[in-house]
């Protein structure tokens, strides 16, 4: 447990070992790990009695105090003021955007010049396009601005707002020697990581001052639901997010507070949505049955529909959100969650109810762990049947079985637990509340609480989470509308021998490809603030639809 993603390396095996609540007691103090639903639960929903310790968040506070760093009245007026932003009038330009910069990814790979000889696509890495395709939504739809993929440019008659170039340019202007895209995290182990600190500062500071000039004027962006108008409105004690005069009094917030949140909603709007995309494309390569499967249900609830640009919002959500789509998401957020543990520090003596029943005293000061990784392989707690790709474990939670998420479906009977189909276990996705399972649908297993922290759970859940559900709901959806995605075998056999191979030659090569990537996704992944492919990639293979190698094994 030395080490800082231990619950990701060990997974359920302690756990299974010592019991889904245990305590490690040291000179230094007094540390529990949790991997119970229920107990997880009670330090969740328990604020003030187990709170955040905040100085563990210094990394994510460069730019000023933010709704993540902060606790107590500190943290409600952070929460209050930013989550005004998040709405479904705000999603509705998250599903739209997410459409048009999913379609955008995909020209860029089919005009790079490697992928232009045989129509198939490659990518050795799809993570950092899909931080790019993540970032370029959350900078559209959250604050205006319009990011441009490489050859792309501005719809004809399309005029960027004045004062905003800067930020779509693809040269640095003005004081920068970085573009805005450039920039990325100013954690880049490189010499340019003040360079990129201080450009980042200078461009939230400048988009500060354009937003805040748009509200004195009665000036309002249509195309973005504008996360910075309700903050700024909080730093000024003369005038609301309308322009209107407020009463004379001390402001809730800083212009350092603004610009802390607005760092943070661009990080955490990006880098662990990306992470999602890059993941789920990858289990999907891995089971082809289950991306097959994905696609007919695209097809069936897209049947009506035309134009991808005219997508409704909600109802086609809702529709994908509930179905096999859903399962597919949920089932990756379950395998690979972002940020693998959640901290708590006890405020004072606490006494806490076990799963048997018993209560238990904890120390104060105690210093506990959510661990995601663990909790969501608990066999306490999720459907399960024994693995069929690695048969000599005790289950397949280790597996990508978005089945286990279908109510309706059958597959999983035996084991610990089976699908609890009682009217307590179901909701429409319309039904959004604090719980941690924030696309809880009539048609997908609802875990209990607790179970299912891919954004925490209780108060201090992720504001965002229906923001990043509908972007990976409209960002899949519109890849598997059009394409398939396969591993990259090529270093086992190249393509031209593998399509004159009979079906079980093809098994046996993707079965290489399989390995290694399972490989990777469960021995060595890492990261500094979120769970990532830091050595070895999992190369892909994208095409038409019908234009695939191994998908008919």
């Amino acid at each position: 447990i030395l080490d800082p993603i231990w619950s990701y390396h060990q997974l359920y095996s302690l756990f299974a070992r010592f019991g889904d609540t245990f305590l490690v007691v040291s000179p230094w103090g007094v540390y529990m790990a949790n991997a119970s639903p229920s107990v997880i639960h009670q330090v969740a929903t328990r604020r003030t009695d187990w709170m955040k310790p905040i100085e563990h968040y210094s990394v994510v506070e460069q730019f000023g105090a933010n709704v993540i760093t902060t606790e107590g009245s500190t943290w409600r007026d952070h929460r209050k003021v930013s989550s005004g932003s998040f709405t479904e009038k705000s999603n509705a330009l998250v599903w739209k955007e997410s459409i048009r910069q999913a379609q955008q990814m995909m020209k860029a790979w089919s005009r790079r010049e490697a992928n232009q000889i045989d129509g198939a696509m490659w990518v050795g890495d799809a993570y950092p396009d899909a931080a790019t395709t993540s970032l370029h939504i959350i900078s559209r739809s959250g604050f205006g601005v319009k990011l441009l993929w490489p050859e792309e440019t501005l719809a004809e008659g399309e005029e960027l707002e004045e004062g905003y170039e800067k930020f779509t340019s693809v040269e640095p202007m003005g004081q920068h020697s970085m573009t805005f895209k450039e920039r990325k995290l100013p954690f880049k182990r490189t010499k340019k990581v003040y360079d990129a600190y201080v450009n980042l500062n200078t461009y939230l500071h400048e988009l500060y001052d354009l937003k805040k000039t748009a509200i004195l004027n009665g000036k309002a962006n249509t195309e973005s639901f504008d996360l910075m108008g309700p903050m700024i409105a909080a730093a000024d004690t003369e005038n609301d997010s309308s322009g209107n005069k407020q009463s004379d009094g001390p402001p809730i917030f800083s212009v350092d507070n603004v610009i802390g949140n607005s760092f943070i909603f661009l990080f955490a709007g990006h880098e662990t949505t990306a992470n999602s995309i890059t993941f789920l494309l990858t289990y999907l390569a891995l089971n082809l049955p289950a991306q097959r499967r994905l696609q007919l249900t695209v097809d069936t609830i897209l049947a009506s529909h035309g134009d991808p640009a005219g997508w409704p919002y909600p109802s086609l959500f809702n529709a994908l959100g509930n179905s096999y789509v859903g399962a597919c998401i949920n089932e990756q957020l379950r395998l690979v969650v972002s940020v693998t543990m959640i901290p708590k520090r006890a405020v004072g003596p606490q006494t806490l109810t076990l799963d048997d029943g018993k209560t238990v005293h904890v120390p104060p000061n105690t210093f506990q762990h959510f661990c995601g990784p663990s909790v969501h392989r608990n066999p306490k707690a999720w459907p399960h049947s024994k693995s069929l790709r690695t048969p000599e474990r005790d289950n397949d939670l280790d597996d990508f079985v978005p089945e286990r998420w279908l109510l309706n479906d059958d597959k999983h009977t035996g084991g610990d637990m089976t699908r609890n189909q009682d009217e307590g276990h179901k909701k429409t996705i319309e039904e959004l509340n604090d719980s941690s399972m924030d696309i809880g649908s009539a048609s997908l297993f609802n875990p209990p609480r607790g179970a299912f922290v891919p954004f925490s759970d209780g108060p201090r859940a992720c504001l965002g989470r229906r923001f990043a559900m509908v972007e990976l709901v409209a960002v899949i959806t519109t890849i598997m509308q059009t394409y398939s995605v396969e591993l990259d075998a090529r270093e086992f056999a190249e393509e031209e021998k593998v399509l004159g191979m009979d079906a079980e030659s093809k098994r046996g090569v993707y079965k290489k490809a399989q390995d290694r990537a399972w490989q990777i996704l469960e021995k060595e992944l890492g990261g500094l603030v979120t769970l990532q492919c830091v050595g070895r990639k999992i190369p892909l293979r994208f095409c038409k639809r019908g234009g695939e190698v191994f998908g008919t094994l």
